[in-house]
């Protein structure tokens, strides 16, 4: 399924897509992560997890980051509910930062939760660099946590 295609006119890669990520990705995945020992397993964790996604944003250089989202159903005052995707984490690539390619995966998070319909797009950061990179997408603190409406 393709979530997003976009063409970057000035840096390459020239052309990325963002599609769902299934276990043939999990060797790329894997390499995204800090620890490498434990890597591999905790792709699989989030591979095979109910109301857990990936999405990976790749080109002709391969994987070059990933967004995984935990979907919840939040229960509401007289019995309603409603949905609320929360980025679990998002990496991309240490040779593709500042391509915009952590921007192209978030936009692709939002659509995916909007044709989804969720109420929100949460992310749970500290302070720093990760604040700022949502913050600049236009997500806005709120009970502690960074959100967007969907």
């Amino acid at each position: 399924m393709l979530i997003v295609e976009a063409t970057e006119r000035t840096a390459l890669p020239p052309s990325i897509r963002v599609r769902l990520a299934g276990p043939r990705d999990c060797e790329a995945l894997a390499a995204l992560l800090d620890n490498p020992a434990h890597a591999r397993e905790q792709v699989l964790a989030w591979l095979e997890s109910p109301g857990t996604t990936l999405l990976v944003a790749q080109s002709e250089a391969g994987v070059l980051g990933v967004a995984v989202l935990v979907t919840r159903i939040v229960p509401l005052a007289g019995g309603l509910t409603h949905k609320v995707v929360e980025v679990d984490n998002l990496v991309v690539r240490a040779d593709q930062r500042g391509r915009r390619i952590g921007r192209r995966l978030l936009a692709a998070v939002v659509e995916w939760a909007r044709q989804r319909r969720a109420v929100q797009v949460e992310a749970v950061v500290g302070e720093g660099d990760a604040k700022r990179f949502y913050q600049s997408f236009g997500f806005a603190v709120a009970n502690d946590r960074l959100v967007l409406a969907a």
